[in-house]
């Protein structure tokens, strides 16, 4: 096992086990030294984790953690428009969820950086509120920093008559309704309850709906439906983590691989590749 590798399931552990173990008083503790909140935590977690290694501090840490700011995502369009609902329909929840301060999460996908993977991870030095959709009380899908940052380049990306598989708060498809050269949104969502919250919660937000075409059919049956060339660009994202994640990406790509005329990219794709 890699010291790359040694390092992922420390943070993973701890990721899934106490993200939220170090509390203001601590970080102020340690920046009494004259260190700032972004590196008095990472002293802490360096120091949690059992990490006594300049190197691997400098080569890993210093380029991971990231102090950040409530503002850039409170500010962020579909957060502005949308706002927070609280609403159920059959085991679908929409909630108003929290960040703690100085609680760590994954902010972005993984950084491919020579022979070294680094996880992009984040925190608040405040409370930070986003919109979150649970189903049967499992997050699926949540307005934080890593679903924002992980979209931005699909967004980029779409163009044209769009496709995208899988619902969830709807945040893609907004953002691409936004843009100009966007001519529609093609969604496709196997479950009637998801999409039954959206069109009475979320899309009557929507700027311009008549680009907005909602399908409810299994993603994998509507695959085999599609030709080369039927839309600009397809997104897919119907899966929770990098792990089935993998698993949609093995069962898709082989259909799409050689399609020229239509662009298709997945959701969290460098992170998913790593475990390929």
């Amino acid at each position: 096992m890699t010291i790359n590798d040694q390092i992922l399931i420390l943070l993973s552990k701890f990721l899934n086990d106490n993200p939220r173990i170090f509390k203001e008083k601590d970080i102020k503790e340690v920046m009494e030294a004259g260190v700032n909140d972004e590196t008095a935590f990472k002293l802490l977690l360096l120091n949690y984790l059992g990490i006594d290694d300049k190197v691997i501090e400098h080569e890993y840490f210093d380029k991971m953690l990231h102090l950040l700011d409530v503002n850039d995502y409170y500010d962020n369009p579909y957060n502005k428009r949308i706002g927070f609902i609280n609403k159920g329909i059959g085991k679908w929840d929409l909630r108003k969820t929290k960040y703690h301060p100085y609680e760590l999460f994954v902010m972005d996908d993984f950084k491919y950086e020579d022979d070294k993977v680094i996880p992009m991870l984040g925190f608040f030095n405040k409370p930070f509120y986003y919109q979150a959709v649970y189903h049967d009380d499992r997050l699926w899908m949540s307005t934080t920093p890593n679903e924002i940052n992980t979209m931005k380049e699909a967004i980029e990306n779409s163009n044209g008559k769009v496709l995208t598989f899988g619902l969830g708060l709807g945040y893609f498809q907004y953002m691409c309704h936004l843009k100009n050269t966007v001519e529609s949104v093609t969604i496709i969502e196997k479950d009637k309850e998801v999409i039954d919250l959206f069109t009475k919660t979320i899309l009557p937000k929507f700027d311009y709906k008549y680009k907005i075409k909602i399908i409810n059919m299994d993603a994998y049956e509507y695959m085999l439906k599609i030709n080369d060339g039927d839309f600009d660009y397809i997104f897919v994202d119907i899966y929770h983590d990098a792990s089935d994640g993998k698993i949609t990406y093995l069962k898709m790509n082989p259909y799409f691989k050689d399609f020229k005329k239509t662009k298709v990219d997945y959701w969290i794709y460098k992170t998913i590749k790593y475990y390929l």
